[in-house]
């Protein structure tokens, strides 16, 4: 690996570890990191360098934990409602 490509590596895994650092916050640490483990698993992506398995473990992480935040904040109610309108009847 020259030194440009090193670059653009180490580049991307600061990314992906500041995007980790403002996004996953520590109630969701386990649940993303159970969907990432799950995910990763059945990538196919397992015998690349320690550092890309992290950096892609990490970004399925964020990804997760988005999704977890959009829900608290009720910005996916009306999807969920169509997938699982039995959540939003009353009882």
């Amino acid at each position: 690996m020259d030194a440009t490509q090193r670059e653009h590596l180490d580049n991307f895994v600061q990314a992906v570890h500041d995007l980790y650092a403002a996004t996953v916050h520590d109630e969701d640490v386990r649940t993303a990191s159970e969907a990432a483990a799950n995910l990763a698993s059945g990538s196919g992506y397992l015998h690349a360098p320690t550092e890309l398995i992290e950096a892609f473990t990490r970004a399925i992480e964020v990804g997760y934990a988005a999704a977890l935040a959009d829900i608290r904040r009720g910005d996916l109610d009306s999807v969920i409602e169509g997938w699982r309108p039995d959540l939003f009847q009353s009882r």
